[in-house]
C-alpha cells in the first residue's frame, strides 16, 4: 500500500469523533480504509474529508438542491435589501420548497450507499438547517396572517400546515439518517466482499489489508480501542484476509 493511502487512512482516522470507540470505532476505521483504497478506483470518486473536488457533478447538484430547499422551506418570509415576498407567494414557496426538502430527504436516505463519504456523511445537514428554519418560518407566516397582511387567509393556513407537517417528517428522516461515524461504518467491506476480493484481485485485497491494519493501529494509538480489543481485531484481519501476505499478491 502506498504511502498516500495509508496517510490519507490516518488522517481521516484522526477526524472521527473522539467519544467513538471501542467495535464502533473498529467498524468506522474499516469503512475509512474502504474509502481510501477500493472506492478510490470506483467510477463515483471518493474525496477526503470536506474536499469537493472529486465528487461527481450530479451529487453536487443533489446536495445543492437539497440544501436550497431546507433554506426556503423557512426563509420564504424572510427579507432582505430588496424587500420581501408579499404573503401569498412566499407561503406557496415555502410549501413547494417543504415538500422538495421532505421528499430530498427522504430520498438522500435510500441513495446513502451509493453516495461518495464526503456526502454521505453530512447528510444530516440539510435536514438540521430545515428544522431550524422551518419554526422560524412558521411564526413568521402566521404573525402576517394575524397582521391582516394576506389577501388568501387559506393560502397561509396551508402553508403552515404543510410546514408543521414538514418538521414532523424531517425530524422522522433525521432519526433514520446515519451520523457521519455510522455512515462510515456502512462502508466497510463484508466478509463475503473480501474473499471475493481476494480471489478477483489478490493485490487490491492485500491493499485494503493494510488500510484495516493501519486504520486499527491509528485507533489504538489514538486511545479509541484498547490492547485487548486490539488484539482480537487484529486476529479478526486475519481471519477476513488471510494470514500474512493475501495469497498471489
Amino acid at each position: 500500500m502506498s504511502d498516500a493511502d495509508l496517510a490519507r487512512v490516518r488522517e481521516q482516522v484522526a477526524q472521527l469523533p473522539p467519544r467513538l470507540r471501542g467495535r464502533a470505532a473498529v467498524a468506522a476505521g474499516r469503512g475509512i480504509a474502504a474509502d481510501a483504497v477500493i472506492r478510490t478506483e470506483a467510477p463515483r470518486g471518493v474525496v477526503s474529508e470536506g474536499d469537493l473536488s472529486g465528487v461527481p457533478a450530479r451529487w453536487i447538484v443533489f446536495a445543492a438542491l437539497q440544501l436550497l430547499a431546507a433554506i426556503l422551506a423557512g426563509a420564504s418570509h424572510l427579507g432582505g435589501r430588496g424587500g420581501r415576498l408579499d404573503p401569498e407567494p412566499a407561503a406557496n414557496l415555502a410549501v413547494v420548497a417543504t415538500v422538495a426538502a421532505v421528499g430530498l430527504g427522504a430520498l438522500a436516505v435510500r441513495l446513502g450507499p451509493s453516495m461518495p463519504m464526503v456526502l454521505r456523511a453530512a447528510r444530516r445537514t440539510p435536514l438540521l438547517v430545515a428544522l431550524v428554519l422551518l419554526p422560524i418560518g412558521l411564526v413568521l407566516g402566521l404573525v402576517r396572517l394575524a397582521l391582516g397582511e394576506a389577501s388568501d387567509d387559506g393560502a397561509m393556513i396551508r402553508a403552515a400546515v404543510v410546514q408543521v407537517l414538514g418538521v414532523v417528517a424531517l425530524v422522522v428522516i433525521l432519526r433514520r439518517t446515519p451520523g457521519p461515524a455510522a455512515a462510515r461504518a456502512g462502508g466497510a467491506l463484508s466478509d463475503a466482499e473480501c474473499s471475493a476480493l481476494r480471489r478477483d484481485d489478490p493485490t487490491l485485497a492485500q491493499r485494503m489489508k493494510d488500510a484495516e491494519i493501519q486504520a486499527l493501529l491509528a485507533l489504538t494509538a489514538l486511545g479509541q480501542v484498547d490492547q485487548q480489543l486490539a488484539e482480537r481485531e487484529s486476529a479478526r484481519i486475519d481471519e477476513r484476509w488471510g494470514a500474512g501476505l493475501v495469497d498471489e499478491a
